[in-house]
């Protein structure tokens, strides 16, 4: 049995220290991650906050047959899914206006739902490479600004990035590549 697994286990038993470990452990990344849903750090960590409530409170009849961490993350771009069909309702309701077209709403959709397929890429990527990557394309740093924060040459910037696009490109379509490059040079990485 993997430690994945056995605090699954234990988690179902009630063990509030499993519990606490897990959310200790996933919050920070899974907020980051509901953020770029729905780009609203409150609203973030609360979604994610529910999402551990819900998983303590369904704890005895919750069936997992992926990883927690699997599990919370599509949790999680579930609920944030909700959220924004949930905004758009609200916001056609208190607006009285005609309803947006139902091609808006599958817009916001598609691009979270990309977004989500561009994460999950990324959070495979070798350590080094994901981090290299989440300081160009997230703090938004220039190769020599990470080659000083990291204390390596610029040349190792370059070849890991080299590597973390060659691998995301392997994982991703075209068109998701393509959204990708032209997210990083735009950048100015």
């Amino acid at each position: 049995m993997n430690s994945s697994s056995l605090i699954l286990q234990k988690i179902a038993q009630g063990n509030e220290r499993s519990f606490t470990e897990a959310f200790d452990y996933y919050y920070v990344g899974l907020c980051y991650y509901a953020d770029k849903f729905i780009h609203d750090s409150d609203e973030s960590r609360s979604l994610v906050q529910q999402v551990f409530v819900d998983l303590w409170m369904k704890r005895h009849k919750l069936v997992i047959e992926q990883s927690l961490k699997a599990y919370l993350f599509a949790t999680v771009k579930n609920y944030s899914l909700d959220y924004l069909k949930h905004k758009l309702v609200e916001k056609k309701y208190l607006s009285g206006q005609q309803p947006l077209p139902v091609t808006y709403d599958r817009d916001l959709i598609e691009e979270a739902e990309l977004n989500a397929r561009i994460n999950s890429a990324i959070e495979e990527l070798p350590e080094k490479c994901r981090e290299i990557f989440t300081l160009c394309r997230f703090e938004e740093l220039r190769y020599s600004e990470i080659a000083r924060r990291l204390g390596i040459s610029i040349k190792t910037v370059e070849m890991q990035m080299g590597i973390a696009l060659k691998k995301l490109r392997a994982k991703l379509t075209d068109s998701q590549s393509i959204q990708i490059l032209f997210y990083l040079f735009s950048k100015n990485c």
